[in-house]
């Protein structure tokens, strides 16, 4: 597992297959906004602190909660890659398979300050 904190250009990351550039348009009020080969996750407001980001298997990540979100997106390069809007890479781990089973948990539904992202 890795595991960062930070505050996020805009409260935003991105997770997405380490070429991808098909990012969803707009979150429409939710906390994650999907598209095939991307998540967007919404965070803490910038202005209010960090966000403890993690990244692993599910059994790494796994909060001991439901699931705010659970998805595939295609990873051609065979590695899933949180990137800030700014499109700065801040975790990467290589998965090895051309599409994975995305599992988000936040600790808040609006404003989380930890989410982990798990995959499978």
């Amino acid at each position: 597992m890795q595991s960062l904190k930070l505050a996020p250009p805009n409260s935003l990351i991105l997770v997405t297959d380490s070429a991808a550039r098909d990012l969803p348009k707009s979150m429409s009020g939710s906390l994650v906004s999907p598209t095939p080969l991307a998540v967007a996750i919404g965070c803490r407001a910038e202005v209010d602190g960090e966000t403890e980001v993690r990244l692993g298997r599910d059994d790494e990540v796994d909060m001991g909660t439901l699931p705010v979100f659970v998805g595939q997106i295609e990873t051609p390069t065979g590695i899933v890659s949180v990137r800030t809007t700014f499109d700065e890479e801040i975790l990467s781990l290589k998965v090895g398979r051309e599409r994975v089973t995305l599992r988000v948990w936040a600790d808040d539904p609006a404003e989380p300050s930890v989410v982990s992202i798990g995959f499978s």
